[in-house]
């Protein structure tokens, strides 16, 4: 599951169409786009997963895992021998260093309070231990 879509991307980089043109035609390539925010989605788990569980669902943590997913993936598809752009590079370092302090536990994602990333609610520790049922 990617944190972003493809029309997001396109939204937020309507200048920069061209870093996904990899067919010279002019129009954006969405196939290369939805695979750069797959990967860009597994790279945040990758860093995300030690202190949650991933794919991260919850509504207030998904701006800002989209804005981190539009970040890398914008970083990959600028991965080529003719773009470069320190602001890309910079968007991209800062978003690495936000995910490697909540790696750390230095920030947390935006959560809905009492509720896991899977969106049920969560006992914190207590469980309940109830005999097996015999009539129904």
């Amino acid at each position: 599951m990617a944190y972003a879509s493809v029309q997001d991307w396109l939204d937020r980089n309507p200048h920069r169409k061209f870093v996904a043109d990899f067919d010279h035609d002019g129009e954006a390539d969405t196939a290369a786009i939805e695979r750069a925010l797959n990967d860009a989605s597994a790279e945040m788990d990758g860093w995300l997963g030690g202190r949650y569980p991933t794919p991260i669902t919850d509504p207030l943590a998904a701006p800002v895992l989209r804005q981190h997913c539009l970040v890398i993936a914008t970083h990959i598809l600028a991965d080529t021998p003719m773009t470069s752009d320190r602001e890309i590079d910079g968007r991209y370092k800062r978003t690495m260093d936000f995910l490697k302090v909540v790696a750390k536990g230095d920030a947390h994602l935006p959560m809905q309070p009492g509720t896991s990333s899977t969106g049920s609610t969560s006992n914190v520790g207590v469980s309940f231990i109830t005999p097996e049922r015999i009539f129904s």
